[in-house]
């Protein structure tokens, strides 16, 4: 499983897989089965009986499928199919049910990942003095459908940070909810710091323009974080930029 990587400042190109085989048990009778990408079309051969279904037929944005456990809502394993009709990639799930394949997500920015905790994620790119910054989406199961988790809040502002100093910026958070925390830099050297409500330290790091801070914070009761910018070793101003996104996250 890919895991959530710690660099947010991404160049996202556009990209095709133009073909793809993958070889699993996606109808859940413990027989492999054989799901293929083509130019246009997604299909699936199933293993016992090698009934042929077609999942997506006509699609000239094909850019990549993938099979993981991502639903509960169907047994065994799902096909993740990715599109990428313009810049933003953007991804459907299919699982098996009732001797046919139907869709069991909305429509879920970026690709599919698992995090440590086997949290699954989509992603959405933020742009900012061109650079993109790329922001994990937590997905949640409701009413039988796999879907992005609703954003409840978005802050995104830039603090001037001047030299000798050190800037806090406060941000209070709601009871369950999932919590992203991300800052960048065209500045160098910049020490980032995201602290609990208590003054435990959640995650430090020293950024850059090649490198972003990335953290995190999941809540059962509603609390404040703070972040810390240190500039009290540097003799020169320095600016971060900081994308704090807040999911409800039952």
């Amino acid at each position: 499983m890919y895991k959530l990587g710690l660099a947010v400042l991404v160049s996202i190109m556009p990209w095709m897989i133009s073909a793809k085989t993958i070889i699993a048990d996606v109808t859940g009778d413990g027989v492999d089965d054989i799901i293929k990408m083509g130019m246009r079309m997604v299909t699936v051969q199933n293993g016992a009986s090698n009934k042929l279904h077609t999942l997506v037929a006509g699609e000239e944005f094909l850019a990549d499928i993938s099979v993981d456990d991502y639903f509960s809502g169907t047994r065994g394993n799902e096909i993740a199919v990715s599109m990428l009709p313009e810049k933003d990639l953007f991804t459907e799930v299919y699982g098996y049910r009732n001797r046919r394949f139907i869709k069991v997500s909305e429509t879920i920015p970026g690709e599919l990942s698992f995090d440590e905790g086997n949290r699954l994620f989509g992603y959405a790119m933020h742009e900012w003095n061109r650079n993109e910054i790329l922001i994990y989406w937590p997905l949640i199961e409701e009413e039988g459908y796999l879907i992005p988790a609703p954003v409840f809040q978005v802050i995104d502002t830039s603090l001037a940070v001047e030299a000798n100093k050190t800037v806090e910026f406060d941000i209070d958070l709601r009871e369950y909810t999932f919590t992203m925390c991300v800052a960048s830099t065209l500045d160098d050297n910049v020490i980032v710091f995201l602290l609990d409500e208590d003054g435990t330290l959640i995650k430090q790091n020293v950024i850059d323009r090649e490198t972003g801070f990335y953290g995190r914070v999941v809540t059962g009761q509603a609390k404040t974080v703070t972040f810390s910018i240190d500039n009290s070793q540097s003799s020169k101003p320095k600016t971060a930029h900081l994308i704090v996104k807040q999911y409800l996250y039952p």
